[in-house]
């Protein structure tokens, strides 16, 4: 059978272990981690943290899938209509794409309205599609993954996206 990409729901906390885990025991699996910079009382620390809490990416069978299923730590295949959610190579990729991060440009002055569907023409989001939030001197577009009902926000250049067209009636 051939291996496609699933998102496995895990228990809060434990995407890392779960992660370790699958990787000890054989399986392909990817975390997408993080850099954040977490504030304390006394001191400023930067940490690496899920992107997505709760969810660790695997690549398997379906039989293999069922294995994974097993570890401890992990609640659940992430579902969609009563099977488990395969998710397609080209999302992975633009999740892949959007941790390495568009450099800034200049931007040029177009005129989008917020909810507006925009395509990523140019650049390592090419080919994404999302919906313009706003101007913050820069562009910001929503690209939301379908299978996971996530949202991320990601800074692209202007000059890289383009309105799409309006379904006629």
């Amino acid at each position: 059978m051939n291996p496609r990409w699933y998102a496995l729901y895990t228990r809060p906390k434990f995407e890392k272990k779960v992660a370790e885990r699958l990787d000890e025991a054989g399986y392909k699996v990817w975390l997408p981690m993080q850099t954040v910079v977490r504030q304390w009382s006394d001191r400023k620390k930067k940490l690496k943290v899920p992107l997505f809490n709760s969810y660790v990416f695997i690549r398997a069978d379906s039989s293999e899938l069922y294995n994974a299923v097993q570890f401890d730590g992990v609640a659940k295949t992430v579902h969609f209509n009563g099977q488990p959610a395969a998710i397609r190579d080209e999302q992975i990729d633009m999740i892949r794409k959007v941790l390495i991060g568009p450099d800034a440009f200049d931007v040029r002055e177009r005129s989008y309205n917020r909810g507006d569907m925009v395509s990523v023409v140019e650049g390592p989001l090419k080919g994404s599609t999302g919906r313009w939030i706003n101007w913050r001197g820069k562009k910001r577009v929503c690209l939301e993954l379908e299978q996971l009902h996530q949202v991320i926000l990601v800074e692209v250049p202007a000059a890289f996206i383009e309105k799409m067209a309006l379904p006629k009636e």
